[in-house]
């Protein structure tokens, strides 16, 4: 095992951005007429991109134009309150120095992905950002991971998926690369066990097979 490759996934893992994705909700609540919600509710929901979040609070009837204002809200103000977790920057400039390929697959949509890492100043050090509207599919399916395998080069045995959900360890199961369980982040899992836990961030660096 020789880690050439770290695919991340973006909050909960790199960031922590529940606080924006909240008050995007409540926005969104607002304008149809809802009762707000405490943006911590959202934490246990993050995840599976913005149509499985409103899904938790609309019928299907109303999902579309939720989400419409949910990305309106959300492009407008997608850094108020996020930040890049303790740690995370340091480990990024430490496996670059390594000459370590980077990479993001989340499920929010890649130009507001690109735009947020940019405005966080992380954007340089990663090789490619995937969002869930890059491909036809989206984790928990391993076609995000298995295409930015196949972007870089890398065989599935040489990287690493790192997530804090079922989704993102079912996904880098599915596609045959290593998993390891960011539990500082929005943790939900449903019983699918990881090859690693990493209790912070600096854990990524003493992986097995790092060098």
């Amino acid at each position: 095992m020789r880690l050439k490759l770290f695919i991340f996934d973006l909050d909960g893992t790199l960031i922590d951005s529940y606080m924006d994705i909240g008050m995007c909700v409540n926005g969104v609540l607002r304008s149809m007429g809802r009762q707000e919600i405490e943006p911590d509710s959202v934490k246990n929901w993050i995840g599976g991109g913005a149509r499985g979040l409103l899904e938790k609070l609309f019928p299907s009837e109303e999902i579309d134009r939720a989400l419409e204002l949910f990305r309106k809200y959300y492009r407008e103000n997608p850094v108020v309150y996020t930040k890049a977790y303790r740690g995370i920057r340091e480990v990024l400039t430490h496996l670059k120095a390594m000459e370590k390929r980077l990479a993001v697959v989340t499920n929010k949509m890649e130009d507001l992905s690109v735009e947020i890492l940019k405005r966080l100043n992380l954007y340089h050090y990663f090789d490619m950002v995937v969002g869930g509207d890059t491909f036809p599919e989206k984790k928990p399916s391993p076609v995000p991971i298995k295409e930015v395998l196949r972007w870089l080069g890398v065989d599935a045995k040489e990287a690493v998926m790192i997530g804090d959900t079922d989704a993102d360890v079912r996904a880098g199961k599915d596609a045959g690369v290593w998993t390891a369980l960011a539990n500082w982040g929005y943790v939900r899992m449903d019983g699918v066990k990881p090859d690693f836990v990493l209790h912070k961030p600096e854990d990524i660096i003493n992986l097995p097979g790092r060098a």
